[in-house]
């Protein structure tokens, strides 16, 4: 439950220093890139705009990571984008980012390479056997975070506060990883403790409380620490960290990404992820998505409560993860449906479907562990549901007799270049910046990849549908005209720079229409239930 006892302006303030945080783990790396190759004494010493080939000439970076970073910078209010004579894009600092971008990237950079690596494992650190490598540098990032990192000189008061909420985040979105993940924060939310009395190592863990005062979220009394109600609702909150800061592997290795090799290996040659720590990201995923599969249930319920003649055989869920929201979803039926009551006459045939052979071994132990008694776990490729419908026949089932689900799956779909279609062949609408392996893909390029994607899935999706939960950008003037109220500068980078292809939910609607899939009215549901929403849910049924 959401603490109480603080007010609802109390609980915006938190949540808007947890957005602040999280856009300075995308963009203190990215700032600090940039400068340490001068691309930022290009953009800022620049008489008039910059057109994006010159600024790429005289970088020489990976456009389509450029073009990531550029819109990041955007999105934060610090540079504008306006087409150019030649129809591409012209770049210009705002009068706050010139301030930032010359106040700024040095503390950046800094940062970004003393403490980024200690970040990856600051688990270990401080839940380890010894956390002496740590302490010294820790202790004084902390005293300078206390000071408000010195910031001096001729800087505006939201130009100063925003660089401080970066470099702020760049300590505190570890920290709060590693303390809620360890169930530290589960200790202080019964009361005050002393630190001795808590697993870890003393000296860190009283670096990191003393660090969780600067937001006002840790009060010391003595030898103990306890949350103040802003921290017990941060505490509560806490996973909101997770998916950005799994990505800082990736923002370790950016100044490469953008002016290097684009194309170092994403997976080691164990099988495991370089760019993103996925245990972290599947931690704060799901803490995250709590909300929306509340609402995905009330539709799941709805679905399932009809005559049985008029419900799905089962659930097949694309990119099914390790198994949880398909277990989830079986128990819902079952306790909360009337087809619950008649399992034993119709069983719910669930099919988890994934292209990583880790994640299927995940997903089947889940499902056997749940005591789910009919499940078939099979390879799955969202770019290929004809094989989807092929592999569920040998199976015994028809593709257009389940429902079929998948989350946040639609923006990470591999990347492949479209046949037969002219460049500039559509007028694009999205303002997002897109990149496979640091080569730019044009908005319209994006567009029409999305709409051949989801014209694949319309004759497969059958009598019942398909329901997706989708991530989506903003357009980077709302974005930073809402810095304190959205996390999607954050998503702007580890999306951006990770290919993956965020557009904003009315483009995602349009393509979808034109791909021949209709939304449910329903049950649509966006969050926030405003122009910021950068989460959507639909229920799509082929057009008639």
């Amino acid at each position: 439950m959401a603490d109480e006892s603080i007010s609802d302006a109390e609980k915006a303030g938190v949540r808007s220093a947890i957005f602040t945080h999280l856009a300075g783990l995308a963009v203190a790396p990215t700032v600090g890139a940039l400068w340490e190759r001068g691309a930022l004494d290009v953009l800022v010493g620049a008489d008039d705009a910059l057109a994006f080939p010159d600024l790429l000439a005289r970088t020489h970076a990976n456009p389509g990571y450029l073009r990531v970073a550029l819109r990041l910078l955007a999105s934060c209010g610090w540079l504008t984008s306006q087409p150019g004579d030649e129809g591409g894009p012209v770049y210009r600092p705002t009068t706050e980012g010139r301030i930032a971008l010359t106040l700024a990237p040095p503390l950046y950079s800094e940062l970004t390479s003393s403490f980024l690596p200690k970040a990856l494992i600051l688990e270990d650190y401080v839940f380890g056997p010894t956390d002496e490598p740590l302490v010294p540098s820790l202790r004084d990032l902390v005293q300078r975070a206390k000071n408000g990192w010195n910031l001096t000189g001729p800087v505006t008061p939201g130009v100063r506060h925003l660089v401080r909420g970066h470099l702020d985040g760049m300590l505190i979105g570890p920290a709060m990883v590693a303390l809620a993940r360890r169930g530290v924060f589960g200790a202080l939310e019964r009361g005050p403790v002393d630190i001795h009395a808590l697993e870890g190592n003393p000296a860190s863990l009283s670096c990191l409380f003393d660090l969780l005062t600067v937001p006002g979220w840790i009060a010391q009394t003595g030898q103990g620490v306890q949350l103040t109600g802003c921290g017990r609702y941060a505490a509560q909150i806490a996973s909101s960290y997770g998916v950005t800061a799994s990505y800082l592997p990736m923002f370790g290795v950016l100044s490469t990404l953008l002016f290097g090799n684009p194309r170092m290996p994403r997976i080691d040659p164990s099988g495991f992820e370089t760019m993103v720590n996925r245990g972290m990201n599947v931690w704060g995923s799901g803490g995250a998505h709590k909300t929306y599969f509340k609402k995905l249930d009330e539709i799941v319920v709805e679905i399932f409560s009809r005559p049985i003649h008029e419900q799905p055989v089962g659930i097949c869920d694309m990119g099914s993860g390790d198994g949880t929201l398909l277990a989830h979803l079986y128990f819902v039926v079952q306790e909360r449906t009337a087809r619950g009551r008649v399992l034993d006459q119709h069983p719910l045939i669930i099919v988890g479907a994934d292209f990583n052979k880790v994640a299927r071994r995940a997903t089947k132990q889940t499902l056997r562990a749940a005591g789910i008694p009919a499940f078939h776990v099979i390879n799955g490729d969202i770019n290929r549901p004809a094989q989807l419908a092929s592999d569920l026949e040998a199976l015994g089932h028809d593709v257009h007799d389940l429902l079929h689900i998948r989350s946040f799956l639609d923006h990470n779909r591999p990347y492949t270049r479209l046949a037969n279609y002219v460049s500039g062949s559509r007028t694009p609408h999205t303002t997002g910046a897109f990149a496979y392996l640091g080569a730019e893909i044009p908005a319209d390029e994006l567009e029409e990849s999305l709409v051949r994607h989801l014209r694949r899935w319309a004759p497969y999706i059958g009598r019942f549908g398909l329901l997706v939960l989708e991530l989506h950008t903003l357009p980077p003037a709302l974005t930073a005209a809402n810095l304190d109220r959205t996390a999607a500068v954050a998503y702007d980078g580890t999306h951006g720079f990770s290919d993956q292809y965020l557009v904003e939910l009315p483009v995602f609607l349009d393509c979808a229409r034109e791909a021949g899939l209709q939304a449910d009215e329903r049950f649509q549901a966006r969050f926030p239930p405003s122009e910021l929403a950068t989460v959507s849910l639909n229920h799509f049924r082929a057009a008639q």
